[in-house]
């Protein structure tokens, strides 16, 4: 494993950086607005903008690498993601807030894609899996620690914002520094909705319902821990175990679904994620709730919910070849993005009506309305046999670019991107 890394070392410490900063900002923004006094509503629209800017610096991005190369478009990107994030600290304007939080979403975006594509890039047959694999726990990893952060000031101060700048900042130096050659250009996004839409209609249903889900969480979690009375510790806890829960869940839960109808497996996690959900609505009232009950909900709630993306696009991927791999993968990711802009302006809604329990009743909802489609699905379409040639589970990084998708193993013998797509007609239906 170490022969694999090291050649990429410097490229993952860059990594590492950046999500340190990165990750501190996906909680401390929605605490600093709730502190200035946005509404529940207008936090979800900064948090949908930031979503949007996710899907248009996707589309974006190859452009700029084929202009100015990898290196020297990370630091571009990093440098204004920097600059973004301290001029939050001193505006406080909503509509500004919403133009900043796109731009931070393009940003970011584009800094996942430089990474992913180099990775690619440095990876071969042998060790694709591997690299893979560790990259996708890092940033879980490096998100999770981020959230500790947050104990360092209150986010009405501008320090924390600071101390966000200067990881990002950090994260150009190893970049800059490194011997490796910069990789080949990356390819135009390519995109097929109906590829997904064939290959499995759960996997397209569960990119958009996860997509309200989680969207919502990054959106409003952070909210309802404040406005539930807890403390930044407790907050930064709580933060932390969900997405310390998806790090700990994805592999145990991935490989089960290889073992088993993934069907089966996104059936449990919608069951046991809804049940969660509504365990945390009735916790809530409890006055002991903040804390480690808090905690310890949330972490098997992220074990549940943040797994099940990459279970849904395992299973579009079972029957389709590698070179549908990239065009499916993109497709999945956007319908994923656009559904995350607008699952938090939906729960913002019920939140207004319920209080802060009414993001976790909302997740109830439709984790539960997941559950039953896929148990519908299940009993009127049988799938076909494919253990022959059905592709193991990989591990999702979460936030990611259309760019991961060509890490996959499984394209280690993709054809090339000029290739024609073959129809669909004649393959396993969803």
């Amino acid at each position: 494993m170490v022969r694999s890394l090291l050649p990429i070392s410097a490229l993952l410490l860059s990594d590492a950086l950046l999500l340190l900063g990165h990750g501190l900002l996906l909680t401390l923004l929605p605490v600093a607005a709730n502190q200035l006094g946005f509404s529940a509503v207008e936090i979800a629209l900064t948090g949908s903008a930031y979503f949007l800017g996710i899907i248009g610096g996707c589309l974006a991005t190859p452009h700029v690498l084929k202009r100015v190369g990898h290196i020297r478009g990370f630091a571009v990107l990093a440098c204004a993601y920097l600059i973004f994030t301290l001029l939050f600290a001193w505006l406080q304007s909503f509509v500004l807030w919403l133009a900043l939080r796109f731009a931070l979403g393009a940003g970011v975006s584009g800094l996942y894609m430089i990474i992913e594509s180099w990775l690619n890039e440095r990876a071969d047959a042998t060790n694709r899996g591997t690299i893979l694999s560790f990259y996708s726990m890092l940033n879980l990893l490096m998100i999770t620690l981020a959230q500790q952060l947050l104990l360092l000031a209150d986010a009405s101060y501008p320090l924390l914002f600071s101390i966000a700048a200067i990881f990002v900042a950090l994260s150009i130096i190893p970049v800059s520094l490194t011997l490796s050659l910069a990789p080949a250009k990356v390819n135009s996004v390519r995109v097929s909705f109906k590829k997904v839409w064939q290959h499995s209609h759960i996997a397209m249903i569960g990119a958009v319902i996860l997509g309200l889900v989680t969207g919502a969480f990054w959106s409003l979690g952070p909210v309802f821990a404040a406005e539930s009375s807890f403390t930044n510790a407790q907050l930064a806890m709580f933060m932390s175990a969900t997405v310390l829960g998806g790090a700990c869940f994805q592999i145990p839960v991935g490989r089960f679904s290889d073992r088993y109808d993934r069907r089966i497996i996104l059936i449990y996690n919608a069951l046991a994620g809804g049940l969660i959900s509504l365990a945390i609505v009735l916790a809530s009232y409890w006055s002991g709730f903040a804390g480690w009950p808090a905690a310890i909900l949330a972490f098997f709630w992220g074990g549940t919910c943040m797994t099940s993306y990459a279970i849904c696009l395992a299973h579009v991927n079972d029957n389709a070849t590698a070179k549908d791999f990239l065009p499916i993968g993109s497709g999945m990711l956007i319908t994923y993005g656009i559904s995350s802009a607008i699952g938090g302006p939906l729960a913002a809604f019920l939140m207004g009506i319920m209080g802060a329990k009414g993001l976790y009743a909302y997740m109830t909802f439709f984790l539960s309305l997941f559950a039953v489609i896929v148990i519908v699905r299940r009993r009127s379409h049988v799938l076909p046999d494919t253990s022959d040639s059905h592709p193991t589970f990989q591990p999702s990084a979460g936030i990611t670019t259309p760019a991961a998708f060509e890490i996959d193993p499984r394209t280690e013998h993709l054809p090339e991107h000029n290739t024609p797509d073959a129809s669909a007609s004649g393959r396993n239906q969803p």
